[in-house]
């Protein structure tokens, strides 16, 4: 019993390691006299050197002699025969059977070309010939180049030969399995977190481009830091403090928001007993239980959507609950009902300042409706962080930006009556009690020697 079980991890490893090939062959069944047999597409499982494995509708017989055309560009390929040595059940839904094949005619040069495609779209490897280091933002695949890689201020195109369109098509679906697959494939586009062999993590986007399936890694790391570390002052770290309300993060795309959550679900899993309660997509940080327990959930995998994991968390009776993104009246609502039944709910909303944050917490409500969340939002919030990360002036990496709302009870009166207009004087002079203007973020920066002068000034912003 223990052998089969045994036998049955290292399959289920073997099963997960393996690159989900998404490239098909045509193959053509040598008849009776040496003719051929018309030829017919398949979709591929498994490549080696030796031989590969194929989908089919048909039940070949063993030791049929097969010629197989096999893609290797956009524009080439090669031909070689093989016999057939294996016939299984296919768990492909609509495929009825895996065809395994030994290669036994194939000249050498064919045989260099294929094991040349198979490093070409191998991510690992690929991954392995770039020099990742401290300044890569992203890794851009793109159709007739070779990776390229954004740094803080530049971008460098990597040595090596340009990825042709077939080429980058097979390294990039290859890393989906197959639900990411067939969502993919019916969305065009798709989010995920890709961890390579050396246990580096990425949120992968693919999409589609005049046609073309083009992808961008972004690299996430490997620690994950204290609100502090990131630049953030104090009074984020003090918002933290409390057993519940509302804590909303603003910015605009890339604004490093979903680290900065990161950042505070870890605050909070070092110094408290918790339930946290994570909704995500994708899953970025890992993080270990530490005095909190802490469950997350991601978008497509866990759960069908930010609104249905935040409704059904208010059964899950957490003391914190993080909702990755609000996109709409539904989520918003249950975001604010959860904070009014005692938990602590962290999220990020896309917006530029605090005043904008606050705008686009009510314009989700139709007009008749905002009077009362205003009235909602007033008695839960209790703090708003807008950021931005801009680029250090001695190019290694970036730094952190940010405003700092924290609602005191003059604070509570204007979220009441929606009067935005007041938001920067009243973060001017709450200063005692740890608010921050963006505008007094970027001197300290620039005080510092981390910024240009031109980001005091606006530009660049």
């Amino acid at each position: 019993m223990l052998k089969e079980n045994k036998n049955k991890e290292v399959k289920e490893k073997r099963k997960n390691l393996r690159a989900h090939l998404r490239l098909s062959i045509q193959y053509e069944k040598m008849l009776p006299g040496g003719a051929f047999d018309i030829p017919i597409a398949v979709p591929v499982r498994d490549i080696s050197q030796d031989g590969l494995s194929f989908y089919s509708q048909e039940k070949i017989d063993i030791n049929s002699n097969l010629r197989i055309k096999m893609f290797i560009s956009s524009e080439e390929y090669v031909v070689f025969m093989g016999k057939v040595v294996r016939i299984t059940l296919s768990e492909e839904e609509k495929m009825n059977y895996l065809i395994g094949v030994k290669i036994k005619d194939i000249n050498e040069e064919d045989a260099k070309k294929i094991h040349s495609f198979l490093e070409r779209i191998d991510i690992n490897k690929v991954l392995e010939t770039i020099n990742i280091t401290e300044n890569v933002m992203d890794i851009h695949f793109i159709v007739d180049y070779p990776p390229v890689v954004k740094k803080v201020g530049k971008l460098v195109v990597e040595k090596g030969v340009p990825f042709d369109e077939y080429t980058l098509k097979c390294l990039l679906l290859s890393i989906l399995d197959e639900d990411r697959y067939k969502k993919f494939i019916t969305t065009k586009e798709i989010n995920f977190i890709f961890t390579s062999h050396k246990g580096i993590r990425f949120r992968v986007n693919l999409h589609v481009q005049k046609g073309k399936i083009e992808g961008v890694f972004r690299i996430i790391p490997a620690n994950i830091r204290s609100p502090l570390q990131l630049g953030l002052p104090n009074a984020a770290e003090s918002l933290l403090d409390n057993d519940k309300g509302l804590i909303l993060i603003s910015g605009r795309t890339g604004s490093g928001k979903t680290t900065t959550l990161a950042a505070m679900v870890e605050y909070i899993n070092n110094k408290r007993d918790a339930i946290i309660v994570c909704v995500e997509d994708p899953i970025e940080y890992i993080h270990v239980n530490n005095k909190a327990f802490i469950k997350q959930r991601e978008i497509g995998r866990d759960t069908l959507s930010f609104y249905n994991a935040a409704k059904n968390a208010l059964r899950q009776n957490p003391d914190v609950l993080v909702i990755g993104e609000i996109l709409d009246m539904e989520t918003m609502e249950t975001a604010i009902t959860a904070a009014e039944t005692g938990a602590l709910v962290l999220t990020s909303i896309h917006a530029g300042n605090v005043s904008q944050a606050l705008d686009r917490v009510t314009s989700f409500f139709p007009a008749d409706m905002q009077s009362h969340i205003l009235k909602r939002l007033s008695l839960i919030l209790k703090g708003v962080i807008a950021q931005d990360l801009l680029p250090r002036i001695d190019s290694k990496g970036l730094v952190l930006a940010s405003e700092i709302l924290i609602v005191t009870p003059a604070v509570r009166r204007i979220v009441r009556e929606g009067d935005w207009k007041q938001i920067p004087s009243m973060i001017q002079m709450g200063k005692g009690v740890g608010m921050q203007s963006m505008q007094e973020s970027l001197e300290k920066l620039y005080r510092n020697r981390l910024i240009d002068e031109g980001y005091l000034k606006g530009e660049g912003l």
